[in-house]
């Protein structure tokens, strides 16, 4: 299905203490979402007043209405201007309970910007980037609407997002984790379980060999290499644990999988 959105600008702001604006009416839909950080906005028009904003969660605000925003701690944040044919009605604020695939998709955007691909020629990728983002906000406003089993955890979502950040790095500390998010490793792994289905071990598992599988298929590089880029402590530890989990050795994957 396409959503039919026009990408009009994107920028992707570094840590900063506050917004260079306190408000702004725009042209466009507007969506701002923080990578890191947390900051309060409120949309003209609506009767819901001033909210929250952390990772995980998108804030859109329509054409032609009052956007106002302010940084409640050092925040890193992602903002997108784009048309939108037809009638859309979204909330000013969605959770987004697939944070794996919100960081892919917020690392790529990074990218796209760092690498200066602000050419007309270039767009083709943002837009499809932005694509994404609308399709899963319309998934999860949808889902939100029949299930009334309870709310997302947003301390989880941190959560998570710490591992996407962090997976890759051999002396990745769960306890770590428990301590920046100020609780217990034990209620760590309750919480993120009852979020996510799965331990944050398993989680960490999952985004290691989801780089693996793309590494083993679009690169050439030795299995030692990839291990290294992955976050695992060894070739031989790889494999063991790729095997297991996928039910085929790296080897046998980069041969079947290939193209």
């Amino acid at each position: 299905m396409s959503w039919k959105i026009k990408f009009m600008r994107y920028y992707y702001g570094k840590q900063r203490e506050q917004f260079s604006l306190a408000e702004d009416t725009y042209t466009g839909w507007c969506m701002l979402a923080a990578e890191s950080g947390k900051f309060s906005f409120s949309v003209e028009g609506t009767d819901q007043g001033e909210q929250t904003a952390e990772f995980g969660e998108l804030v859109y605000c329509p054409p032609g209405r009052t956007l106002k925003r302010r940084a409640l701690e050092p925040v890193t944040f992602h903002f997108a201007e784009f048309s939108h044919e037809g009638i859309w009605t979204l909330p000013s604020k969605i959770r987004i309970a697939d944070v794996g695939r919100l960081s892919s998709t917020y690392r790529y955007l990074q990218n796209w910007q760092e690498e200066d691909n602000a050419g007309a020629a270039q767009t083709e990728e943002v837009q499809h980037l932005l694509e994404d983002l609308t399709y899963i906000a319309n998934r999860e406003f949808n889902a939100a609407k029949c299930d009334t089993s309870g709310k997302i955890d947003p301390l989880m979502n941190q959560a998570a997002a710490f591992i996407e950040r962090q997976a890759f790095e051999p002396d990745l500390s769960l306890q770590q984790l428990a301590e920046t998010l100020r609780i217990g490793a034990s209620q760590l792994t309750r919480r993120f379980q009852a979020a996510f289905g799965m331990s944050p071990v398993k989680y960490v598992t999952k985004v290691r060999l989801a780089r693996a599988r793309l590494l083993l298929v679009e690169s050439t590089d030795t299995l030692d290499a990839i291990a290294e880029q992955c976050g695992f402590q060894n070739a031989f530890y790889f494999s063991r644990v790729f095997s297991q989990h996928m039910q085929i050795s790296p080897s046998i994957y980069r041969r079947t999988f290939r193209v």
